[in-house]
Parts: structure tokens; C-alpha cells; sequence
């Protein structure tokens, strides 16, 4: 990370003149806010995204030649093909979005931004998805099952989508109620080692000794010792939350500086107020630094859960696919599973920037 006000003071020396007098930090901020060459640098590190045309119009091209070779190029002979239509479907909503997109990029400054930061991408996905299509559907040369053709993919997994958006339910609650247990008990624990000497000498050991145990090991005992498998998959994802939210919040406990406490209990601060008012807020950015941690982690730990024991969700509708063949479905709940987790680290990160703003003059993500 790379912060911007290290160049500041020498920018500021320039601005006021040495006149034996120690400037005023009123005095700095004008300088600062005048200087030329400060401003620059500014607008050049956070100027917006705006849209590259040249891009855009590549990736528009793109998707509508993806289009005419899925539409005017004939199938191979090889094997049977499936889901064409709906390839061809995907692939021209695709491009009418991107090309409506563009449009509205000249008047319409979230559009322009967005196809600035993108652009890229659907340029990628458009090259990956053409040679796809055409080592598979057209060619031959990839062949089922193992490598079906984007078309079968999509077909299979609509054909499927009443079990597979069962799967995705069961999947999100089993996730979301051991997030919400594991993460309010590696809260509280984080906050009591940090904040206790006592609590962090009997916890400490239990949190480096049993956090680190692979999820694996834990299965044998847990799936015994819970009534049921729902139970002990919560437990397992649980589990993996707890230990690193409760590291990363004792050390951000710990790290708060004693001068804030200080000040606070001169001014007749309660042990509440340091521990709500100063310490948790000064400990958010490893807060969120553990809740990033947790969430890839905790998805691991269900998708094995639910392959080697719950009757239910995206890990057992994965392996019950693959103990059948049925590839294409397989992949079909793969790319939901990559859509999903994707999401929640996505949501995870906006609301840590939307919390933290703050940092964001100070520091360079």
C-alpha cells in the first residue's frame, strides 16, 4: 500500500513562504489545497472510470460474432449437440446489453464508468466463450462428457433447475446460519482476549491449538456427536468462522492505542463506552479483514459438508452428478456455486468500503 500524503510536506514547504513564522494548520490546508502539482496527482489517482470506445466496441463485436457462429455455423457430426438455442440466446442478451450499455454510456455516467472498468472482461468472456463454442460444438474436438459445450451446460442445468435451485436454498441457509453463529462467537471471543489479560491467557492456546484443525479431521466426531447432519455442518461452518474472526478482532482489539483510553476515562468514560465507543470501532478494518477470511473458507467447509454427509445442497448435488456422469449438471451447479461465493465476497468488500471510507483519503487499496 502506497499512501499520497507522503508527498505532501515537501509540496506545502514550497507553497508558504519562510518568513520565520511557523505556519498555521489553516494556513497549510490553503497551501496544500492550492498547490497545482498536488491537485494533479489527485485527480489523476482517483479520476473515475470513463469508457474506452476502441474497448467497448471490440468486446460489442465480439459477442455478436460469438452469435453468428453459434446461429450460421452447422454443428459437428461427432456427437450429439444440445442446447444451441439457448447459447444463442445467452450470447445475443449479451450483446444487446453491452451494445445498450455503450449507448447510454454518452448520457449516462454509470454507464460509462461501468464499461470503463469492465470492458476488459467481456472482452475475455467473449474469446473464452468463442473458443469454446467452437472446440466443441462446431469442431469436435473437445467432446462429452467431460467437456460439454456452453450450450449443454446451460440446457442441462435449466432442465434440472426446480432440484438445483432447492440445492442453492438449502446451501445459503446452512451458510448463512453458521456465518451468523460462527461470527458472533469469534466476535465475542476476539473481543474478550483483547480486552481481558485473563480471558487472552486461558483462550489464546484454545484458539491457536484447535482454530487451525482442518475441517476434515472434524468430521468424524461431529457427524457422532450432533443429532443430525444439518446440525453438524452448521457446527463445522461455524466452526471456521470462529477462528478467524476471533484472531483478527483480538488483534485489532489489542492494537487500539492506549491514549484513546486514556483521554476517554479522564473524561469519565465508562468501561461500555471503551468497549463499544473506541475499541470495536477502532477494530473494524480486522474485523473486516477476518469476515474476507472467513467467507471462502466457510464455503469450502459446506461444500464438503454437504458432499460427505448432508442430503441436501450445491456440494451434494455436485458428487450425486458426478457419481451419475451427468458432467454438464455438474458444471452447471459449479458456475452457480463460483456466481455465489463471488457475490458474497463482492457484497463483503462494498460494505467494508462503504464503513471504512474513511481510509480511503489516507490509503490505497
Amino acid at each position: 500500500m502506497k499512501t499520497i500524503l507522503s508527498e505532501q510536506p515537501a509540496a506545502a514547504d514550497r507553497a508558504v513562504p519562510d518568513q520565520g513564522v511557523v505556519p498555521s494548520a489553516q494556513d497549510r490546508d490553503a497551501a496544500l489545497g492550492n498547490d497545482s502539482q498536488i491537485a494533479a496527482e489527485l485527480v489523476r489517482r482517483h479520476r473515475p472510470h470513463a469508457v474506452n470506445h476502441l474497448q467497448t466496441g471490440v468486446a460489442f463485436a465480439l459477442w455478436v460474432l460469438t452469435a453468428l457462429v453459434i446461429a450460421l455455423v452447422p454443428p459437428t457430426d461427432a456427437y450429439l449437440v444440445k442446447g444451441e438455442a439457448q447459447a444463442l440466446g445467452l450470447a445475443v442478451i449479451l450483446a444487446a446489453l453491452l451494445g445498450a450499455l455503450w449507448l447510454a454510456s454518452r448520457v449516462w455516467d454509470t454507464a460509462s464508468r461501468w464499461l470503463g472498468a469492465w470492458s476488459p472482461w467481456w472482452i475475455a468472456t467473449a474469446v473464452v466463450t468463442l473458443a469454446w463454442e467452437t472446440l466443441t460444438a462446431k469442431t469436435g474436438v473437445l467432446s462429452p462428457p467431460y467437456v460439454p459445450s456452453p450450450g449443454q451446460i446451460i440446457a442441462e442445468g435449466w432442465a434440472d433447475r426446480t432440484l438445483l435451485a432447492r440445492s442453492v436454498g438449502n446451501s445459503l441457509l446452512l451458510l448463512a446460519v453458521g456465518i451468523v453463529i460462527g461470527g458472533l462467537a469469534g466476535l465475542g471471543t476476539g473481543l474478550w482476549m483483547g480486552w481481558s489479560k485473563r480471558a487472552g491467557y486461558w483462550l489464546d492456546p484454545i484458539v491457536k491449538y484447535i482454530g487451525p484443525v482442518p475441517t476434515l479431521a472434524w468430521i468424524p466426531i461431529v457427524f457422532i456427536a450432533f443429532p443430525n447432519s444439518f446440525s453438524a455442518a452448521v457446527f463445522l461452518v461455524a466452526l471456521t468462522v470462529w477462528f478467524p474472526m476471533a484472531v483478527t478482532t483480538s488483534a485489532g482489539i489489542r492494537g487500539v492505542s492506549r491514549e484513546y483510553f486514556d483521554v476517554c476515562q479522564t473524561l469519565g468514560a465508562s468501561s461500555r463506552f471503551l468497549i463499544f465507543k473506541v475499541s470495536l470501532p477502532a477494530a473494524l478494518p480486522n474485523i473486516f479483514t477476518g469476515v474476507f477470511m472467513a467467507l471462502p473458507t466457510a464455503f469450502v467447509t459446506l461444500t464438503i459438508a454437504e458432499t460427505l454427509g448432508v442430503n441436501s445442497g450445491l456440494g451434494w448435488y455436485i458428487n450425486w452428478k458426478k457419481g451419475w456422469s451427468a458432467y454438464p449438471s455438474m458444471y452447471a451447479a459449479i458456475a452457480l456455486m463460483v456466481i455465489i461465493c463471488g457475490s458474497l465476497l463482492t457484497a463483503e468488500l462494498a460494505v467494508r468500503n462503504r464503513v471504512l471510507s474513511w481510509q480511503k483519503d489516507l490509503t490505497r487499496w
